[in-house]
């Protein structure tokens, strides 16, 4: 039996698990980053398909706007990255492909429709209320109004999570950045952002309009998972020893305090333990009984199309809130990765987001290509030279209240083990990335 003493470990080699191994390593801790899948990253990681490499989903990075933080990330390598000031995301809605932005347009619903929303909305007095809603509906219905959960939220909840507004933590529609609408034309909508009111809700019709976008970046080769090789090197640099494909069989804890971790054939002896996984699965291991059952989750489906010639849209990928269609998003690589050569190749990943026991029930290449050429993305003469599929499990969480209740339960339970320190989502302290990986740098470089 092998065993690794006085040692820091880091469960969980997401982005901000590396982060925290970094730092760690750096201020002299001795440093084990382990991980059950096969490679570190999570789902910032490429695979390659007949010589293309493709992402596990739309994925850039950004700076965070902490000079050492960012030199982490990034320095050393800032000549294998391309920027992009503004990203050309689009939105597919009532059946029209939004190139101009993400947001939705409500002009899409049709004149008296979209007077009827924009009068609601404008009017909608907010929650005023200090106490939290008691769910998404609640929240909505006071900052938007009744017309707009129907035509839009409930339908679009209903797509990506598989519940409604009502059933839904009230902070639900953040999640996916479901805040703003474009309304009437672009001039009107410039006075009504005036209003601090109203630009809360409003969007510009075009980005180009909008001057507060953050500057994207992506790996000049190897995809998203070329950002995770350069940092994997680094790990290595700093002494960083990375264990990935073992899980862990047993957490023994006394005391307030892990005193062991097994993986089979080798125990670790932590002196501290950053958690960046599922407090649910801690307890488990630990042995501490729950009163909650584990987070509900969605299984993404990614499936990889290449075709024979460009598409029709010049946008980077799509969100596509439209549920006559079954595809979640779509990323067009060839419209943001540099071409090598000469190819008559384009490829391009669409998501699915639904209940695990869909999996089987459709062909969703077959899916994936009819629904892109019904959207307009794929041209009606072009022909699909492969296509491929990936089924990711636990892909997504369905953030109900009870599901929020018991995850803050499970973060409370851990946070009483002494020497552990919760990072990422696992912390229960945030959602997107950029601000999970900051706070996690923030904790690491304090210990």
């Amino acid at each position: 039996m092998r065993e690794h003493r006085s040692t820091t470990l880091v469960v969980g080699a997401g982005l901000p698990g590396i982060v925290a191994s970094y730092v760690l390593a750096e201020r002299g801790h001795q440093v084990v980053l382990l991980d059950s899948a096969p490679a570190i990253g999570g789902l910032l990681r490429s695979y390659e398909f007949e010589g293309f490499s493709y992402d596990y989903g739309t994925h850039f990075a950004s700076r965070t706007g902490i000079p050492e933080l960012d030199n982490i990330l990034f320095g050393g390598f800032e000549s294998e990255w391309l920027e992009f000031p503004c990203l050309k995301a689009a939105n597919f809605w009532n059946g029209v492909l939004n190139e101009s932005s993400d947001n939705p347009d409500l002009n899409t619903l049709g004149r008296d429709c979209h007077n009827h929303c924009l009068a609601e909305l404008l009017s909608a007095p907010g929650w005023l209320d200090e106490k939290a809603p008691d769910n998404a509906r609640q929240y909505l219905l006071a900052e938007y109004g009744p017309i707009l959960i129907e035509k839009f939220f409930d339908p679009v909840f209903q797509k990506f999570i598989g519940r409604t507004s009502e059933q839904l933590h009230h902070q639900a529609n953040q999640l996916f950045n479901l805040k703003r609408f474009a309304v009437l034309d672009p001039s009107a909508t410039t006075e009504l952002k005036r209003s601090e009111r109203f630009n809360a809700k409003v969007s510009f019709h075009h980005r180009d309009h909008f001057d507060g976008h953050r500057t994207s970046l992506y790996p000049r080769s190897g995809g998203i998972g070329g950002w995770i090789d350069q940092l994997r090197s680094k790990l290595e640099i700093v002494g960083v020893q990375i264990i990935t494909g073992s899980r862990i069989k047993h957490i023994e804890y006394s005391s307030r305090q892990v005193i062991k971790v097994s993986l089979g054939d080798l125990e670790i002896y932590p002196k501290k333990v950053f958690w960046s996984v599922a407090p649910a699965i801690f307890c488990k291991l630990a042995g501490i009984a729950l009163e909650h059952k584990p987070t509900a989750m969605r299984t993404t489906i990614l499936v990889g199309l290449e075709c024979d010639s460009p598409f029709l849209s010049a946008c980077q990928y799509c969100t596509v809130f439209d549920s006559n269609y079954e595809i979640f998003r779509v990323t067009l690589y060839d419209n943001f990765r540099e071409r090598l050569g000469v190819s008559s190749r384009y490829a391009s990943s669409v998501e699915f987001m639904i209940e695990p026991d869909r999996v089987s029930t459709a062909d969703w290449m077959y899916v994936a290509e009819i629904e892109m050429r019904r959207m307009g993305f794929i041209d009606v003469k072009a022909n699909v030279l492969s296509r491929h599929q990936k089924v990711i499990p636990n892909g997504f969480p369905v953030q109900t209240n009870a599901e929020i209740y018991a995850h803050s339960q499970q973060v409370k339970t851990v946070r009483s083990v002494e020497n552990v320190h919760l990072i990422g989502r696992a912390s229960g302290d945030g959602w997107f990335l950029t601000d999970l990986v900051s706070k996690a740098y923030s904790l690491a470089s304090k210990i």
